[in-house]
């Protein structure tokens, strides 16, 4: 990701509204909370990457419907490692460790801010429930999940726009 394309928004704030409305708009609109964060990304920094998009598709309803990890905070994942991720196995633990660093940022927010990282506690319904499931989005659950998307998002682009403030800072 070539993080230079943010400098083409004004201000921090303009960039992590942006995102935000685009996630949450994806979300809602075309459900798959996963690739609502990565498609975000991949438009603002004007990437065709099908196969990054293909990967975030199992994650949706916590790791393909399972309940599990949240699909929005593993997309937030995914478009972090793209951005800092460890670039070869020669680059051996230290490549990993920085990569690790911004997403440890993002899941300690994520904890604090929701208590969970699991979609069913996140929801409080199982999501592979058709019944269940309706009841849920019916009942403004696509807002909610739309609105959590929204807010990986922003906090993802927040870290993105910072390390490109450090970088043009040196």
């Amino acid at each position: 990701m070539d993080l230079s394309k943010l400098d083409r928004y004004g201000s921090k704030d303009e960039f992590v509204e942006a995102v935000r409305k685009r996630a949450y708009d994806y979300d809602f609109n075309c459900h798959g909370c996963s690739q609502a964060v990565v498609q975000c990304f991949l438009d603002v920094f004007e990437e065709d990457n099908a196969p990054l998009f293909m990967a975030a598709s199992p994650f949706a309803a916590g790791m393909s419907m399972t309940g599990n990890n949240c699909g929005a905070l593993i997309g937030g994942l995914m478009v972090l490692g793209v951005a800092f991720g460890r670039r070869g196995m020669g680059d051996g633990m230290e490549g990993i460790i920085d990569g690790i660093r911004p997403a440890r940022k993002l899941v300690k927010h994520f904890q604090g801010r929701f208590s969970t990282v699991n979609c069913r506690e996140l929801t409080q319904t199982d999501l592979a429930d058709p019944v269940k499931a309706d009841a849920y989005f019916a009942g403004g659950g696509i807002e909610k999940c739309a609105g959590i998307t929204g807010e990986v998002a922003a906090f993802v682009g927040g870290i993105l726009y910072d390390e490109r403030a450090k970088k043009k800072s040196k």
